[in-house]
């Protein structure tokens, strides 16, 4: 687990300060558990898992395989996922304003509670569900959080829902669990079901299971892009500034995993305080790569792995035309946020399609200036979101 937030101090002139936080997830571990039919192809994915956060984004997905539903219980649980046992609730967490698209939200009856969800609808036997929530608030500490599902012929049925008799219930159905990672202060999420490990570091990730030889271990990925200007560190015009993140995935999860990229800003690209656009823009199909004396930021994609004993495909997203590369500095942003780095999810940067064991990425994160860029401090809150998929 890694994060972090970077400032720099306000400079002079044409110069221009660039501070970039990346965000890691959190392993994780569930083993699939209950005592009636299981719920297969589960996933859970997260528009954020800083803890605290409100407003997010939950995607459920599973496949049923037993008969037909006619309501599903989300329950989130800090303790468990198994099935039949008492759920702790997590603390701050709370689903009680969530919508769901395609569903109707009502709550236990008559002990309603913030962690658990009835939700009416259609759910067909043998096809995949998925289930888009909005308007959750994440729990206020870091933390795996277990998402324990469980469908019911009826809303009635679902609506006397009991944690320690979820299987053995009036008219249920079929069950499964799922978890994903809260983390501090990052906006990373992933759907881990088995198991997942994602780091990201300032140094070379040189061993296995995000472990390095160098003496003390992985460093915080903090980047300072800029040039040495009598001793002020500061974006110029003649200079490409550059600096590389390190990146290392295992998953066990039998579709592989997916690594995306989000923006904090809206305009994808780095702005001062205060202000709405990006006076570094993104550097995207629109406004060329990032490339000297062109006020732009973008990254390069690298997937050379150094870990030994690294196993598996990984490779840069977008099949056989991937929008990133190893040579050009770019960051996919469309201003309509339905795709690219500032839509819900952000943009895809890495895949796998099996599982894969201590595959290494490094991301090269470059920006220059124009002649016309204000001067003063800019920033952006990047995140890494990883996601496995089962």
């Amino acid at each position: 687990m890694t994060s972090l937030k970077n400032a720099n101090r306000r400079v002079g002139s044409l110069f221009a300060v660039a501070a970039l936080v990346l965000a890691t997830i959190t392993p994780g571990l569930v083993p699939a558990f209950a005592s009636a039919a299981q719920l297969t192809e589960r996933s859970v994915a997260l528009s954020s898992s800083s803890k605290t956060a409100t407003g997010v984004d939950y995607t459920v997905k599973f496949s049923s395989g037993t008969t037909n539903a006619g309501a599903v219980v989300l329950e989130f649980c800090a303790n468990s996922p198994l099935i039949d046992t008492a759920c702790t609730p997590p603390t701050g967490f709370s689903a009680t304003s969530a919508t769901a698209t395609g569903f109707t939200p009502s709550q236990l009856d008559p002990t309603p509670r913030a962690n658990a969800l009835v939700l009416a609808g259609t759910i067909v036997d043998g096809g995949e569900t998925t289930i888009p929530l909005t308007g959750v608030t994440n729990p206020s500490a870091a933390g795996t959080l277990y998402v324990r599902i469980s469908t019911f012929v009826t809303e009635a049925n679902a609506q006397a829902y009991v944690s320690t008799t979820a299987s053995t219930q009036t008219g249920a159905v079929d069950q499964g669990s799922a978890a994903v990672s809260i983390t501090d202060s990052i906006g990373v999420s992933a759907a881990v079901l088995e198991s997942m490990t994602f780091c990201v570091s300032g140094i070379q990730i040189e061993l296995n299971n995000c472990t390095t030889a160098t003496p003390g271990g992985l460093t915080a990925p903090t980047l300072k892009l800029g040039e040495d200007n009598s001793g002020v560190i500061a974006l110029d015009q003649a200079h490409l500034s550059q600096g590389s993140i390190y990146t290392q995935l295992s998953t066990n999860a039998v579709g592989g995993a997916a690594v995306n990229i989000k923006s904090g800003n809206d305009c994808g690209g780095l702005k001062r305080a205060n202000v709405t656009t990006c006076d570094i823009a993104a550097a995207n199909t629109a406004t060329g790569n990032a490339a000297l004396g062109q006020a732009r930021i973008g990254i390069a994609v690298d997937t050379a792995d150094v870990a030994p004993g690294a196993l598996g495909t990984y490779a840069i997203a977008g099949g056989g035309s991937p929008f990133y590369n190893i040579t050009d500095f770019k960051l996919n942003y469309n201003s309509d946020k339905s795709v690219g780095v500032t839509s819900p999810f952000g943009d895809p940067v890495l895949q796998s399609t099996s599982t894969i064991s201590n595959k290494n990425a490094k991301l090269t994160f470059a920006a220059s200036v124009s002649a016309q860029t204000p001067a003063g401090l800019y920033a952006n809150d990047y995140s890494l979101i990883a996601t496995g998929k089962y």
